[in-house]
């Protein structure tokens, strides 16, 4: 089977955005945005930029007279922050962050924030990033630790979703999560950056309830529909279910959980 459980089109994008961007993507946006030198950065590139958490912050960051181009390669996600940002100075782009439209040498920094696990060819991803970049330009992205390491998506993936699919091709859920070893980040080595650094980085996420996060991470998400197409009836148990355990862990009301997450970064 094709891992599609994370592809986004249509009314899934709204949805992913609104249930689950303030939740896992938010905080990370920020954080990401704050490592770029605003005196150093007169052309930024972002690729996988989704539906534009963290262009936006960059977009805050960056001189007035700095450019700023934000890619991604589903036109349906970029057609969300092209409207939610639409009205500021961005450039938004199609684009496969494993074989970018760009010279050689056209950038200051490259920014990937949870994209890079997607690829494919996750090595031509690292590659193009550093062909684009200028000498001395550098590249900064961000990929998820373990499930276990995050108290909410162990409840999510490895107490739920795992289980209910046992016995089939599990990678296919666990896609995000897959590049967890800082040992893999080598990717960025191999492409021939130097003074690659890479930290653990944890920040705390909010949703407004527990139920906002099981609309976001199954009724909501395509993982409901993996779910609904194994067994319809298991669907609305399985989203009961998974609200009782988040209100257990986290209480009701406003639901904060620890996210841990590792930021490389490299300099051509």
């Amino acid at each position: 089977m094709e891992k599609t459980v994370f592809k986004f089109s249509a009314e899934g994008v709204i949805n992913y955005d609104t249930y689950l961007g303030p939740f896992l993507f938010e905080p990370y946006a920020e954080n990401m945005a704050s490592r770029i030198d605003p005196s150093k950065a007169n052309r930024v590139l972002e690729v996988a930029a989704g539906t534009g958490r963290v262009t936006r912050h960059l977009r805050n960051r960056l001189r007035a007279d700095a450019e700023l181009i934000a890619t991604d390669i589903s036109p349906d996600m970029l057609e969300l922050a092209k409207q939610k940002h639409g009205e500021a100075n961005i450039i938004f782009q199609v684009a496969d962050a494993q074989s970018l439209p760009f010279a050689d040498n056209s950038f200051d920094y490259v920014v990937c924030q949870y994209g890079m696990m997607f690829l494919p060819d996750k090595q031509k991803g690292f590659n193009e990033a550093f062909r684009v970049l200028k000498p001395g330009g550098q590249f900064l992205l961000n990929t998820w630790d373990r499930t276990a390491s995050m108290p909410l998506l162990k409840i999510v993936f490895d107490d739920t979703i795992i289980p209910f699919f046992k016995g089939e091709d599990l990678t296919r859920f666990l896609v995000p999560f897959s590049m967890n070893d800082k040992a893999q980040l080598s990717l960025l080595q191999n492409a021939g950056f130097t003074n690659t650094k890479v930290e653990n980085v944890m920040l705390d996420g909010s949703a407004p309830s527990a139920m906002h996060l099981v609309n976001g991470f199954v009724l909501k998400h395509s993982l409901g529909k993996e779910v609904a197409d194994k067994d319809p009836a298991a669907l609305q148990p399985m989203a009961e279910q998974m609200e009782k355990k988040i209100i257990e862990q986290f209480g009701t009301g406003i639901v904060a959980g620890k996210l841990s997450a590792f930021v490389g970064s490299g300099i051509k």
